[in-house]
């Protein structure tokens, strides 16, 4: 009965999805890996993870620029990610995951045509290619009815600075008189809790999360360094498992609310 009531919270109750990095039962459902025997107390896993987050949603938190026609405050509040990574954990007892995340991320702007919105985006330039990205995090399962599990995860999310991710502001006739480029770095904190429950080789999920992003521009020849933060911290994520076998793990998931974003992971365990 109570698996019943938690794959209808997962599917049917509107925009509900977990961690922002996998399933957060993911330690319970490895139960043997390619070199190790069934239930081991220490496993190794390896995989790969696509994030695309179409809209992070951000306001100005500190800043201003010295061009008129220019309000940062509605330059930068809508703004994306495509992230590629290499993931690695340690998976303990199964109930904790320790995990590490290496690759590139690219970054985009978005506008929701607001009349506006032509006129802001030709004052400036982005010119981003993939560059350096990690994350770390950690995933524990703190109860578990049979196949069903309430977990908890924190993770730390960083794009350093580099000279492949840089904003150019122009002038009024949209020409580049100022050779000033404007490098920027991103930080991210999130925490989350979720039910997950397995039905034979699908496990979905669901749960609810808080954002801290902060996105720092450096200053350039029209303004000051300009600070972003999250308009939204909390948000909520649905997405589901496949395990075909017990050493290797397909996950799907949606991100809204303080978000909006789809990610694609795959996990063998060894």
């Amino acid at each position: 009965m109570f698996q019943r009531i938690a794959f209808f919270f997962c599917f049917f109750l509107s925009p509900l999805a977990a961690a922002p990095i996998g399933n957060p039962c993911n330690p319970g459902l490895m139960n043997s890996g390619l070199f190790s025997a069934s239930n081991p107390w220490v496993k190794a896993t390896t995989g790969y993870l696509a994030d695309y987050v179409s809209d992070l949603r951000l306001e100005l938190a500190s800043g201003s620029s010295d061009t008129a026609a220019l309000d940062p405050d509605k330059t930068f509040s809508r703004y994306g990610l495509h992230s590629q990574m290499a993931s690695f954990s340690l998976v303990l007892l199964q109930r904790l995951e320790a995990y590490g995340l290496l690759g590139g991320t690219k970054e985009h702007l978005k506008w929701h045509n607001e009349p506006e919105s032509p006129f802001y985006s030709s004052l400036f330039e982005l010119q981003t290619t993939y560059h350096f990205s990690w994350a770390t995090g950690l995933r524990v399962i703190l109860l578990q009815w049979g196949q069903t599990f309430f977990s908890v995860e924190g993770s730390y999310f960083a794009v350093p600075s580099s000279h492949k991710a840089f904003f150019k502001f122009l002038n009024r006739l949209n020409l580049n008189l100022q050779e000033g480029e404007q490098e920027f770095y991103l930080r991210e904190w999130e925490g989350s809790a979720a039910l997950s429950s397995r039905f034979w080789i699908i496990t979905p999920y669901a749960g609810i999360s808080y954002l801290n992003t902060k996105l720092k521009i450096q200053s350039g020849p029209d303004t000051t360094a300009l600070t972003y933060r999250n308009e939204k911290s909390l948000g909520y994520f649905y997405g589901c498992t496949l395990s075909l076998t017990s050493k290797f793990i397909f996950t799907l998931e949606r991100r809204v609310v303080n978000e909006f974003a789809y990610m694609f992971s795959t996990q063998a365990v060894f």
